[in-house]
């Protein structure tokens, strides 16, 4: 018969001292360093009060779990939504892989939203483009790429540049 295995209890304080305590030693900071963390963010903490959190003597407040997950760099709900796998335990790698993946997924979908931002920026800039060569009176003839280059003002090949030749009619 399968038991099914409980890591911590899944509630309250005992979730988040179980996940600081994991996700700290797995940053590879010591309660001092995230005491100096939190000190900075502006919470009066000291090595002690960590540990004390850590071992369940000392009670955590919501802003000291928001602060906390700061002082991480993690997103809160890390701290509040499940067990935190010990890195001895055998679900350490696929839950790492996980987090791994949450992270990955919301890089994708900022480079997909500045991805669409930057086409639109495009297609608006193409658009005043088109209404500024035909208030010019310029044809836009198409080239392979879509786009059609003018030579720059009073370069060799600007046919408005005033020392240049006439163009040549066959």
């Amino acid at each position: 018969m399968d038991k099914q295995r409980n890591l911590v209890p899944s509630e309250g304080e005992a979730l988040v001292r179980h996940n600081l305590k994991i996700m700290r030693k797995a940053a590879r900071l010591s309660q001092e360093d995230v005491a100096e963390r939190m000190n900075r963010l502006g919470f009066k903490f000291h090595q002690t009060q960590i540990a004390k959190i850590e071992n369940g003597s000392r009670a955590i407040g919501f802003d000291e779990v928001l602060g906390l997950a700061k002082a991480l760099n993690l997103p809160a709900d890390y701290f509040m939504t499940q067990a935190v796998a010990d890195p001895n335990d055998p679900h350490w790698e696929l839950q790492e892989a996980g987090f791994r993946l949450q992270d990955l997924e919301k890089e994708w979908r900022t480079a997909q939203d500045l991805a669409d931002a930057a086409k639109a920026r495009y297609e608006q800039a193409d658009r005043e483009y088109d209404e500024i060569a035909e208030r010019l009176g310029v044809e836009d003839a198409p080239t392979e790429g879509g786009f059609t280059f003018y030579p720059a003002p009073n370069s060799p090949d600007d046919p408005l540049r005033k020392d240049a030749e006439p163009p040549v009619t066959e």
